[in-house]
Order: C-alpha cells, then structure tokens, then sequence
C-alpha cells in the first residue's frame, strides 16, 4: 500500500492553508507521510503547476500525487482521483493539471469524480476543497480505500484537456510547448527522453527554434559536459529535454517563456 502523499500547490508558506491540509492528512490517516513539493507555484498558474506535478510523478512513479491550483474553485468543476496505469493516484481538479501527470505515468486507466458526502460529513467550503474534499480524499487512499469509493466513474476522455500539448513529430522535427522555467534560468520543453533518442543521442548537436530565434547546442549527459557561460542540452531531474546555461540563465539570455512554441531537430 502506498502511503507517501506527494502535496503540490499554488498555496505559498505565508498563510496556513499547507499546514492545515497536513494536519488533515494526519487527522484522517496518521500512517500518511506527506512530502511537499512545491507550495510556491505562481497563483492560479495551471501550466506550471502541471509540468511540476508531472516531474513529481516522473520521480515518485507510484505515490499518491494531491494537485492544488485550482482558480474555478467551487464554480462547478469536477475534483478527481485518476488511476493510471503505473500505480499513481492522482488527487487534484478537474482544470487539466492533472493530465501531464497521468501521461508520465502510462495514462488514465480510471477516473472518479470525488463525491464529498462520501469523503466527510461535513459540506465542503466553496473556497478550500483543498482541506474538506482533496486532502481527505488522498488520505483516504493512503490508508487503503479504494478510489472507486470516493465517487463515481467518468470517462477519462471526458476530463478537461492538458494546458499544454504533448510533443509531436512534423517534417524531421519534434514539436513541443515550452512548459517551464526554473529558478535558474533553464528551459523546460515537453520533450520525454524517450523522444530525445531520436535527437541522436549523447554527444550529438540538437537545433531548437523558437519563433524567429534558433539556436545550436550540444546535447550532453550534464551541465559540466560545457564550460561556464555556454549553452546546453540536457534531460534534467524532471524528466525533460531542457536548454540551459552552465553558471547562467538560458531564459534571460534569450528571453524564451513557457507558452511558447519549440521545433528542435538532429543539429549535426
């Protein structure tokens, strides 16, 4: 049985919203281990808190991951727990910050709309589903309640789509959304490693363009593989392809956004 609670939110460290859904956690389930990830994710911002989640499930497989960016709050959307084929249980709403998640762990094998009366008691605060629906839900699950009785079936098709699209091959190149960066400057893109073979592998040149702007680096193992100050080409720790800086930010020199579109290709 997995008890590791992976928490990631939009909620900051200031107030007590991160405290009070451990203590929920715990209340509900104290063999519960809660792991935070990331609490200081830009307000309401779904795409980043969808490319951190995924990372989390690309390093903890089989965890159960809880989701909170959650802008449509109480405004009618779904809260969910998906099964995915991988064993993760992904605990979050229905706003597509979950589906990222879902496709590093092999896809949505079920999905349950969470039904509150089943979960506590006590009604659910319009404005906090975090603490009264999605935390109870995930400490349910971390002391062996099985998903389906959370709440009822829905078809996974049906779910809000992912802020950003997977990668995709089109005229010798990989297409992809810029999903991230990270408080070093580098540039996450949603290329899987899996894809990056394709690129020629190790020690091979890649060409990534963005919009007018194309740029020629190599792809290496590690950021000492170029010397300070030189642009690189990595799989990072959370699992995709990215454009870096050794000693530097690769955002500020080129000034490349998440949003933004990004074809690389074989550079040599």
């Amino acid at each position: 049985m997995q008890r590791i609670v992976c928490f990631i939110s939009d909620f900051g460290l200031d107030d007590t919203w991160v405290g009070v859904c451990h203590a929920v956690i715990h209340r509900a389930c104290p063999q519960a281990r809660v792991v935070d990830l990331a609490h200081q994710l830009p307000p309401f911002d779904i795409r980043k808190g969808a490319a951190v989640a995924a990372s989390g499930v690309w390093q903890l497989p089989e965890a159960i991951h809880l989701v909170v960016v959650d802008p449509g709050v109480g405004g009618g959307r779904r809260d969910l727990c998906l099964v995915t084929a991988k064993g993760a249980l992904l605990v979050g709403p229905d706003n597509g910050v979950l589906i990222p998640a879902s496709w590093r762990a092999d896809g949505i094998v079920e999905a349950y709309a969470l039904d509150p009366s089943r979960i506590s008691a006590q009604p659910a605060l319009p404005t906090f589903h975090a603490r009264d629906v999605l935390a109870p839900a995930a400490a349910a699950l971390a002391c062996g309640v099985e998903p389906r009785a959370l709440g009822a079936a829905v078809d996974p098709a049906a779910l809000v789509p992912a802020p950003f699209d997977r990668s995709h091959a089109e005229n010798g190149s990989l297409v992809a959304d810029v999903l991230d960066v990270d408080r070093f400057g580098s540039i996450r893109l949603g290329i899987e490693p899996a894809d990056v073979e394709h690129l020629g592998g190790i020690g091979h040149t890649v060409e990534m363009s963005f919009g007018h702007l194309t740029v020629k680096v190599p792809l290496a193992a590690t950021f000492a593989d170029v010397a300070e100050g030189d642009p690189v080409a990595l799989v990072d720790s959370s699992g995709w392809l990215t454009l870096a800086l050794r000693v530097g930010s690769a955002a500020e020199r080129w000034g490349i956004e998440p949003g933004e579109k990004v074809r690389v290709r074989h550079g040599d």
